[in-house]
Order: structure tokens, then C-alpha cells, then sequence
């Protein structure tokens, strides 16, 4: 690697720190590198228009390496008109943009806007996401299918009438009709509206006249054979079908596939999988040239089908079976034929009268595995008239887990879903043996009903009072230690009790030393993979192997966490000591995009604003706090503002107030654009990026929302809060006042009455 490409790579993965080292000179003479990863992070139009403003280099290359955009569609065509005009002046290789549009948009607004963005000649890429309510207009629909130089469409969500559909795909048959000698045109299109909308056999011979398609994605509703054999007439250049909600036993004629002689990848959504034999060999007579991929709903039918006909499956890459019934543990061995399996998701349930034995090493065969999900759900026991825990065993042991990641050389995403029972103590030790790990989510069930090695009904109560004598025993403030496995053994014999290590421990929060429960798996995560980019862990002991010496400390001289690339941190149920998020946050702080923690035990006011305060990259947080008073609005005041120093900056003197005189009079003359600096540094949130805010807590529920700290958040874009409308609206005299806070944010709470049409 030579010394430029050097500069780039440390510059893109240390750009905040070359940026806070650089003095107020240096600002015109950063490195157009410097510049460009400034420019690709700066998702907002009004930011990206900031700093074009700063000097002249700044306006010539801070847009140069960016050619996305987010947007959020206003509902005044002036303003809508002058912000895409700044997307075409600021950006001049805008190659994609993305809009979000809410149901205040009326169909004449949604129309004139459409229009506006066609103005955008360079946009070769437009993903466009309706909001729920939000209905797509004939008139809109044949504008976007009319836009000239695209070649990739993608609508998702709202509602998308058959009128509407047609106007877009008659729009798009045009323009293909016309691009096929002067363009490219149109060559991967994705309709994915709300249920129960889609397409159906009238849409597809429209559809199947865009002749320029080379990917299609489209949600089907009352789709028949004739549908599907109208399809197959047209698009000689297609190479994926992806068609999610097909009715399982249809009568599907799917040899009619086959005349799709481009046709590489064929993903098929059904509701179930196919009982009657003809369907069932129609399905596996499919053959596109390198995957298939089937998705199951629910069903109980499909071990029957990979047990019969797993063998005529060999071209099945990715399997995702949504509810499935265990009738025996022949099913893994029925899985192990499809070698060919690139990702397999299964949510297995059994109400059997005895245990059914899954074991994983059964799988050991999937060389080829990228992603593997396994769920454990619940079943409803009719003899008892309850819901309760899968008569279903899954073992994961550390030998299991060991053998399987040596195996399992290309696993890039693992996510388990299983019972208390199902984890051995020491399982959880050997995670870091999966090396080419991206994606890891532990998450240990809690089933209604369910049974232990004690008692069923002594276990669930003393589960349930834990939890909240763990949230009692932080909210007083007590220390929050809980025992290593390493030391589980002298712990036991302190405290007097039995049982394997790991499983019942004397925790010693607040309230909860008076009585011995059983505890969840522990997990350190000094024990995970280097790598990672997006870790969920739900209802675990969560610990380091060496923790700091005391919370308020300064930053520990830790070893590095394998946390440094993560994107996306989701705890919820889990047992933290206060120090622990703390040092994760400043760990992952200039690469975590999303953090979710819901019903932490441990969490309080204080560790929440040091951990908000050290991630500046963040765009979407959830914070559910129900029962915890320690966790308040007060967490979202400290990013409400910054607190610039008072030492100036250098060249501009700063002094105090008390001073007279001509020379104090010219000293505050020559600091007066420091103070204007300093006031608008104080009205900038902390987290510029924060696009999508979920907010639980006690006092926002019985007091409403604090418009003081939520005001200054203007970036969101999405605010959910926990609290009423007739709360928000007594502690605010009217919820307009919020809404006009925050005018380009969709907000929404619990609605007692109907929701109001003025976009909130």
C-alpha cells in the first residue's frame, strides 16, 4: 500500500480527529481527502449547504464524493422547490436520492413535487418511501414512471391503489418502449406497498411490456397463474424475481418461469409452504440459473417438504422458514441436504408431549453458510389450555459452538434465540472462534409458563421481581456488581447456595441480596469476535473482564473491545454495571449509527448522557425506561446543547463584562462575533445526525414532553414518544407548538382521539 492510499485509509477512519486537531487557520487548506469524508456524512441538505460556505475550497469539494441524498418532502411547493434547487446547485454528481413523504402531503402538493424532482437530470437512482396513510395518486405515479434517466425505481410502503399502479407502469413501459435504442432505461424496479395492496394479474401484462427490466421486486395480491404466465411473456432481460405474499396453494404453474431465459435468481414469498404433491414438485421443478430462494410465513407443513423433496432442491440458497413445526428431530438432518444453503432462518415451535433433541452439529454440513437464525418460539399445550416453551431442546455448548465455527468459515451473520435452559454457562466463551463474524445477535427467550429445573411458577415470579428490584435497587443509587463466571464458584460458596455456576448468584443490587434468583447467561464481551458491525443481545449478565475502578473515574486504560466497527448496538433486558456502557460508547463512538436499550437494569440518567455524549455519528436512538425512575428527559437536555470553552479562539480575545473604559469597549467590539459564535454553538444539539428518536421514561408518560430539550433536535425526522396526546397536549397548551418546533419531523405517541390531518 503505498503512503497516499495510507493517508486516505487513516484520514476515512479518523477524519472527527483530523478535524478537532486542525486549528482555526488550517480550515481552507484540509486535504481534499479530509474533505470528501466531511462531504459523504453530511446526509442533510442544510448542512451540506453550511459548509459549502466556509471558504472557496470547501464549496468545490465538499460535495465531491457525494452523490446520495436523503430528503423529506415538504408539503409548500416553494419551499420543496428551493431545496431542490440547492440539491442541484451543491451537488453536482447526485446520482440517488431518497424521499420521504408523510400523509400531510396532499395528492396535488405530492404531484407538483414529483414534477420538481424531475428537474434532477443527473439522478439515475430514486427510492421513494410513503409513510402509513400516505396514499400515491394516479397523476404522481405516472410523473415518477415518466422521469427521464432513471434506472432504478423503488416505492415502499403507503398505499398503492390498481389505478395508481397502472398510471406508474404504464408510465415505465413508455419510457422503456423509447430508452431501447437511446438508454439504458429502466433496469431494476421494486414495489413494496403496505398490505394489503399490490399487484395482480390485471398489472401483469402492463408489467411485463417493460422490457428493459433486469431486477423486479413486487409484493403480489391475488396474483394467479394467469399472472404469472402473462409475466413470463415479456422481459427478455431479467435476471432476479423476487415476488413476496403468494398464496401458498394456489395451483401456482410455475414451469411458466422458464421461458424467463435470462433469469439467475427467483425469490418466492409464500404464506405457506405448499401440502398438495403437484404443488409441491411444481415448486422444486424450478430452476434458475444460480439461486432460488423460498420464505415461508407459517407453516407446519415444511419438514414434510425438505424431508421429500430436499433432494431435488440443490440450487436452494437461501431457505427462511418462518413458524415451523418440529414433529421430530429428522428435521435438521432434512436441512443438512441442502449444502447449498448460502442463508437459512428457521422459528421452530413443538407442542409435543416429550423433548424433541435439535442439535446444531447437525448443520455442520453448510459450508456454504453466510447467515444463520434460529428462533425458539412458544406453543399452545391444549391439555393445559396455556402457551409455554417449545417442547423443543437445542443444546449450545462450547464444543458445539467450537466445532460448528471452524466449519462455518464463511458465517458472516449468527443470530440464536433460544431458552434459558439451552445455554450452557461456558457456551457464550468461544463466540470470538467466529472471525469472520459481522452480524451477532444472543438473545435468551422468556416464555410464558415456562418450566425450570425448579419450579415454573417460583422461577417466573422471582424473574419478574428481579427485574424490578434491579431497577429499584439503581434508582437508589447502589453499586451494581454481579459475579464473574471465572468467580462463580467462591461466590456460591460465600453466599451459601447450590446449583450449577453461573445460574444462581447473590448480585447484590440494591434490594435483591436478600434472596438468591436464577440469573440469566453471562456474557463478557471481551468474549466477542473482532469485527463486528451490529451486535442485539437481550436478557443477559453483560460484563468486562476489567472494569474500571470507579464510574467517575477518568476513561479506564482498557484493552481495545472488538466493538470498534460497530454500527448498531441493541440491549434490551439485559443486567449492566454503570461503568460498562460508558466504555462501550467511547469504544464504537465514531462508528455507532443506531443504539437501542430497552428495559436496561442499570441504566440512569448519568450513564445515558455519557454515553449520548461521546456519539456523535448517531442517526437513530430508542430509549425504553418503563419502571426505571433513574432514567428521565433530563438524559435528552445534555444533548439540547454544547458547551463551547471560554478561552476563545485564537486571534480574539475574550473578556468579561465588568470592563470599562475605550479599550474594554474595543475588546468587546473585537470579541462580538466570538459571543454571536458562541450563541449559536449553544443552540446546536450535540447530535446533528439524529434522524429517529424513540423516547420511554416515567416522567414523559404522567408529565408529557419538555419542549426545551426536544426543540433544539432539529435534524429528527421521526419522533416517537411514550406519553398521550392529552398528556403532550397539557403539558405543551397544544401540540402544534411541537410540531412547529419541529417542522420536518413526523411525530407520533399514543392517540387517544383521532390523529389530526395537519401532520401530526
Amino acid at each position: 500500500m503505498s503512503s497516499e492510499q495510507e493517508r486516505g485509509l487513516a484520514l476515512r477512519n479518523n477524519w472527527m480527529d483530523a478535524l478537532s486537531g486542525a486549528s482555526s487557520e488550517d480550515w481552507s487548506a484540509l486535504p481534499p481527502e479530509l474533505l470528501e469524508m466531511i462531504g459523504s456524512n453530511l446526509t442533510e441538505g442544510a448542512h451540506l449547504h453550511n459548509a459549502a460556505m466556509v471558504c472557496k475550497s470547501w464549496n468545490a469539494s465538499i460535495a465531491t464524493g457525494l452523490t446520495s441524498m436523503e430528503v423529506d418532502m415538504h408539503s409548500d411547493p416553494g419551499m420543496w422547490r428551493s431545496k431542490i434547487v440547492k440539491l442541484q446547485s451543491l451537488i453536482r454528481h447526485l446520482r440517488c436520492v431518497v424521499i420521504h413523504v408523510n400523509a400531510a402531503i396532499t395528492d396535488d402538493m405530492l404531484f407538483q413535487n414529483i414534477v420538481l424532482v424531475q428537474q434532477l437530470k443527473g439522478v439515475s437512482e430514486l427510492k421513494l418511501h410513503l409513510r402509513e396513510g400516505c396514499d400515491l395518486p394516479p397523476a404522481a405515479a405516472a410523473a415518477i414512471g415518466a422521469m427521464p434517466h432513471l434506472t432504478s425505481l423503488s416505492v415502499i410502503g403507503g398505499n398503492l391503489k390498481p389505478d395508481a399502479a397502472a398510471s406508474l407502469l404504464s408510465s415505465v413501459a413508455a419510457s422503456s418502449a423509447c430508452d431501447v435504442v437511446g438508454g439504458p432505461g429502466l433496469r431494476s424496479l421494486t414495489l413494496l406497498p403496505a398490505v394489503p395492496y399490490g399487484l395482480g394479474d390485471a398489472e401483469m401484462a402492463v408489467l411485463s411490456a417493460c422490457s428493459s427490466l433486469e431486477i423486479l421486486e413486487f409484493r403480489a395480491y391475488r396474483l394467479t397463474s394467469a399472472g404469472l404466465a402473462a409475466l413470463s411473456l415479456g422481459l427478455p432481460r431479467l435476471t432476479r424475481l423476487a415476488i413476496t405474499s403468494l398464496d401458498s396453494d394456489s395451483g401456482y404453474e410455475l414451469a411458466c418461469l422458464e421461458r424467463l431465459a435470462q433469469l439467475a435468481e427467483l425469490d418466492l414469498a409464500l404464506d405457506n409452504a405448499p401440502i398438495g404433491a403437484a404443488s409441491r414438485r411444481a415448486l422444486c421443478a424450478v430452476k434458475p440459473g444460480r439461486s432460488l430462494s423460498l420464505s415461508f410465513r407459517w407453516t407446519d407443513k415444511a419438514q414434510g417438504l425438505l424431508t421429500e423433496y430436499g433432494n431435488r432442491l440443490a440450487n436452494l440458497t437461501h431457505l427462511d422458514v418462518g413458524a415451523c413445526r418440529v414433529g421430530s428431530e429428522s428435521l435438521f438432518e432434512a436441512v443438512a441436504q441442502l449444502t447449498g444453503l448460502r442463508e437459512l432462518r428457521m422459528a421452530v415451535y413443538s407442542n409435543a408431549d416429550h423433548c424433541i433433541p435439535c442439535h446444531l452439529s447437525r448443520l455442520s454440513a453448510l459450508a456454504a453458510l453466510q447467515r444463520f437464525q434460529l428462533e425458539k418460539r412458544r406453543a399452545y399445550f391444549p391439555e393445559a389450555r396455556r402457551f409455554g416453551e417449545s417442547s423443543i431442546a437445542v443444546p449450545v455448548t462450547a464444543d458445539g459452538l467450537r466445532s460448528l465455527a471452524g466449519r462455518w468459515s464463511r458465517l458472516r451473520s449468527l443470530r440464536l434465540a433460544l431458552s434459558r435452559k439451552d445455554y450452557s454457562p461456558e457456551a457464550l466463551s468461544v463466540l470470538s472462534n467466529f472471525t469472520g463474524l459481522r452480524d451477532l445477535g444472543i438473545l435468551v427467550e422468556r416464555y410464558p409458563g415456562s418450566s425450570s429445573t425448579t419450579s415454573s411458577s417460583t422461577t417466573s415470579s422471582s424473574s419478574s421481581g428481579a427485574q424490578q428490584q434491579h431497577q429499584e435497587g439503581v434508582a437508589e443509587g447502589s453499586g451494581g456488581s454481579f459475579t464473574h463466571p471465572g468467580h462463580a464458584a467462591t461466590a456460591s460458596s460465600s453466599s451459601g447456595s447450590s446449583g450449577s455456576s453461573g445460574s444462581s448468584v447473590n448480585v447484590g443490587l440494591g434490594r435483591l441480596h436478600r434472596r438468591t434468583v436464577e440469573l440469566p447467561p453471562v456474557l463478557d464481551l471481551a468474549w466477542l469476535p473482532a469485527g463486528l458491525h451490529s451486535l442485539e443481545l437481550n436478557n443477559l449478565l453483560l460484563d468486562l473482564s476489567e472494569p474500571a475502578a470507579s464510574f467517575t473515574a477518568a476513561a479506564p486504560s482498557l484493552q481495545p473491545l472488538p466493538l470498534s466497527h460497530l454500527t448498531s448496538l441493541d440491549i434490551e433486558a439485559c443486567v449492566v454495571r454503570q461503568p460498562l456502557l460508558p466504555q462501550v460508547a467511547r469504544c464504537c463512538a465514531m462508528s455507532l449509527r443506531s443504539l437501542r436499550l430497552a428495559g436496561v437494569v442499570g441504566l440512569c440518567d448519568a450513564v445515558l448522557s455519557e454515553c449520548l455524549t461521546t456519539l456523535p455519528m448517531l442517526r437513530s436512538l430508542t430509549v425504553s425506561a418503563p419502571g426505571n425512575r433513574a432514567v428521565s428527559q433530563a438524559s435528552l437536555a445534555a444533548l439540547s446543547a454544547s458547551h463551547p470553552s471560554r478561552e476563545g479562539v485564537k486571534g480574539i480575545p475574550v473578556t468579561d463584562d465588568e470592563g470599562s473604559g475605550g479599550g474594554a469597549a474595543a475588546a468587546a467590539a473585537a470579541a462580538a462575533p466570538w459571543r454571536l459564535f458562541q450563541q449559536q454553538q449553544q443552540q446546536r444539539p450535540l447530535l446533528p445526525l439524529l434522524r429517529h428518536l424513540t423516547w420511554e421514561s416515567e416522567d414523559l408518560t404522567a408529565r408529557g414532553p419538555d419542549l426545551s430539550t426536544l426543540a433544539p433536535l432539529t435534524a429528527l425526522r421521526h419522533l416517537y414518544l411514550s406519553c398521550t396526546d392529552k398528556t403532550a397536549e397539557r403539558a405543551l397548551g397544544s401540540l402544534r407548538v411541537l410540531q412547529d418546533a419541529l417542522p420536518y419531523c413526523h411525530v407520533d405517541m399514543v392517540w387517544t382521539t383521532a390523529r389530526p390531518g395537519d401532520g401530526l
